[in-house]
């Protein structure tokens, strides 16, 4: 028996931050669970109704949260207009959680030591130097956009509050 429509589908901050604290509550208890997806949000539906948010269901909870993985992954590729279907409080919590493993409820898997034994040659060691290079720019820059981040949350803060000031005047 199919439920019926419920009657909204936006989100509040309040309801995006829950399903993402639920969601990592779920990936740090199933870490070698094979439960379904479906089920999973099954089960965020149900610990989001428990918190006092009773108006998504397992298939809207699905849908927010492939497109804000699928938002983040197309800014990753370039399409920067996307990374505005993800509200900026939670830019930083996606991409850790598309980084960290793309599916819920399991954990990137490590890829696989192979057996054979490395030949070094220059052309080998200036790769290594290359990649360990790329390593750390893309930390710095991490560092600095996630400066960047806080600054952008204090400006807000500071608008937010003169028209405030303003408005009570």
């Amino acid at each position: 028996m199919k439920c019926g429509k419920l009657k909204r589908n936006f989100w509040l901050s309040a309801e995006i931050e829950c399903m993402l604290s639920l969601i990592k509550e779920l990936r740090a208890e199933q870490t070698r669970s094979t439960t379904t997806t479906h089920y999973t949000f099954t089960q965020i539906a149900n610990k989001m109704k428990k918190r006092g948010f009773p108006n998504k269901s397992p298939t809207q909870i699905r849908r927010k949260w492939f497109q804000m993985k699928s938002a983040y992954l197309c800014y990753k590729k370039g399409n920067v207009e996307r990374l505005f279907l993800i509200p900026e409080k939670f830019r930083s919590d996606i991409a850790q959680f598309v980084e960290d493993g793309n599916k819920i409820g399991r954990p990137r898997q490590q890829p696989q030591q192979s057996d054979y034994k490395k030949v070094n040659t220059p052309m080998d060691n200036f790769v290594n130097q290359l990649n360990h290079n790329n390593t750390l720019l893309i930390e710095d820059f991490n560092s600095l956009q996630e400066s960047l981040m806080h600054y952008e949350h204090k400006c807000q803060s500071l608008r937010d509050y003169n028209i405030i000031k303003y408005i009570s005047t």
